[in-house]
């Protein structure tokens, strides 16, 4: 039986592979199989008279927004599928795959769950740094040469893995010693690896802390307005969130937090003293400005990440916030925060004072 799967498991990853680079179906079955096997549903596309693809007619369930501004692009990591994909939207709202490109994935099949176990988390991350090929060889000798040319860093173990237990890290996307290792579908210690062509070019797309990455075993997709549908209701509720934390509706902000929220080493309880303290110390007056936001799925978790402007009598900060929700009954909750401090360059401010700006292409 095991046997069995093996053979299965690289027929389709040969298939897989072969249609990225373009092979037909039909080509495909006249080299391994007697008739074409109807491996996945492809994402539904809209083409134009040249043959390029314009729009999707349905979209990646993870991505119910990628907020309103550059960056645009996201990426997704099909494991079942050997498939690297990157997403970008557009001004209108409409989602497109830019690229798409042969991956390999861990040794052993499955969501991480702890160091050592040889295989590739699932879940939303984001890149969060860059390490180069020849640097990697000069710290770690010939064996960093598996990573070939480039490797980016996944923030892996995120803040919803660390509530499951999960250990490990050093879960990047890099390139390989040898593109003949790409035809090994499941060959990694747990990383990404791409071709090294591939891994070099997808630099143009990615910009850390803002790049996410979604890594699932085949990604589920939606209509677009059903997209739109679930995109208004968390909206309503961050703008909701925001409001109530600047007016100082303490009980109505508690609300959107799970009694299991923890943050800055505060429960939920303390969390709210924390605010309460510095409300009565800034005498209510706290203005709370947000840009338009990521929202991005998976599973029963969902990540949101904005830029926020705080002002107050005695303090004002801007930087970059990520909500960590995970559904409780039939709501999301709050189960953490993170926030990170970001330079107010004139195109940061033009995210939130600018809100009718249209998204850049």
């Amino acid at each position: 039986m095991k046997l069995k799967f093996c053979i299965i498991k690289n027929i389709k990853f040969i298939l897989t592979a072969a249609l990225l680079l373009g092979l037909t179906k039909s080509a495909l079955s006249e080299v391994y199989l007697d008739k074409p096997l109807n491996l996945n549903k492809p994402l539904n596309v809209n083409l134009s008279n040249d043959n390029k693809v314009v729009a999707l007619n349905e979209v990646p369930s993870a991505f119910i927004s990628l907020g309103a501004y550059l960056p645009t692009h996201a990426i997704v990591v099909e494991k079942n599928l050997h498939k690297l994909s990157v997403f970008k939207i557009l001004a209108n709202g409409s989602y497109v795959i830019v690229k798409s490109y042969l991956a390999i994935t861990g040794k052993e099949q499955g969501d991480k769950k702890f160091r050592g176990d040889n295989r590739t988390p699932e879940g939303i991350y984001f890149i969060v740094g860059q390490k180069e090929g020849s640097h990697l060889v000069q710290k770690w000798g010939n064996q960093a040469k598996k990573y070939g040319p480039r490797a980016f860093v996944l923030d892996y173990p995120n803040i919803f893995d660390k509530r499951q237990r999960k250990t490990g890290s050093g879960i990047w996307i890099h390139g390989v010693d040898s593109d003949d290792r790409m035809q090994r579908p499941f060959d990694t210690e747990g990383c990404v690896a791409l071709k090294n062509e591939d891994v070099l070019d997808i630099t143009q797309y990615v910009s850390e802390y803002q790049t996410p990455v979604v890594i699932v075993d085949e990604m589920q997709v939606v209509s677009h307005d059903s997209l739109l549908k679930e995109r208004s209701k968390v909206n309503d509720m961050i703008q909701s969130w925001r409001k109530s934390w600047e007016d100082s509706e303490f009980e109505k902000y508690l609300s959107y937090y799970s009694e299991n929220f923890q943050s800055l080493g505060k429960n939920k309880e303390g969390w709210y003293e924390l605010k309460q303290k510095l409300s009565k110390l800034r005498k209510g007056e706290i203005k709370v400005e947000i840009s338009q936001p990521k929202i991005l799925s998976f599973r029963n978790q969902l990540l949101v990440e904005f830029l926020q402007k705080y002002s107050s009598p005695d303090k004002e900060d801007f930087g970059r916030k990520y909500l960590y929700l995970r559904k409780e009954g039939n709501e999301y909750k709050i189960i953490a925060e993170k926030w990170y401090a970001t330079p107010k360059g004139k195109s940061e401010l033009a995210v939130i004072n600018d809100t009718s700006k249209k998204r850049n292409d």
